[in-house]
């Protein structure tokens, strides 16, 4: 497997990443938690170290399936998630402000059942908070 930098963070990670955007149960070409285990553990037998997710794929049920599947695995491998988009009804439940994005990595580690994830990513713009205030 060929390795690159993660930008500038110290951190190499395969070339190749493992979505997990079809982790859920939720619809009929969802992959659940059995598939999922075994995609995962192909992927880490041919190298791959990248695990990419975010906290709305499947309602937040693709981060449990994630975590589930990388346990044992979490000194070796690379998570990456993403935060932006609703999840709740309130005003509050979406975007970039600092409340939200602490919210959020909060709700997020508890699905992955992990104490950090590696890469935290804006799943898109939020023209109504400052990137002072994201950053």
């Amino acid at each position: 497997m060929e390795y690159v930098n993660l930008g500038r963070a110290g951190v190499r990670v395969s070339r190749i990443c493992l979505g997990c955007f079809s982790f859920g149960e939720d619809a009929a070409w969802k992959v659940g938690l059995d598939r999922a285990q075994g995609l995962v553990k192909r992927a880490i037998d041919l190298g791959w170290n990248f695990f990419d997710t975010a906290n709305v794929y499947s309602s937040g049920r693709s981060e449990e399936i994630t975590g589930e599947c990388l346990k044992g695995y979490r000194d070796n491998v690379v998570v990456a998630t993403k935060v932006y988009f609703p999840t709740g009804e309130g005003p509050n439940e979406s975007g970039l402000s600092r409340r939200h994005i602490t919210r959020r990595i909060r709700t997020s580690l508890k699905r992955l059942q992990m104490d950090y994830v590696d890469l935290y990513q804006i799943h898109r713009w939020d023209y109504n908070t400052p990137i002072q205030e994201t950053m």
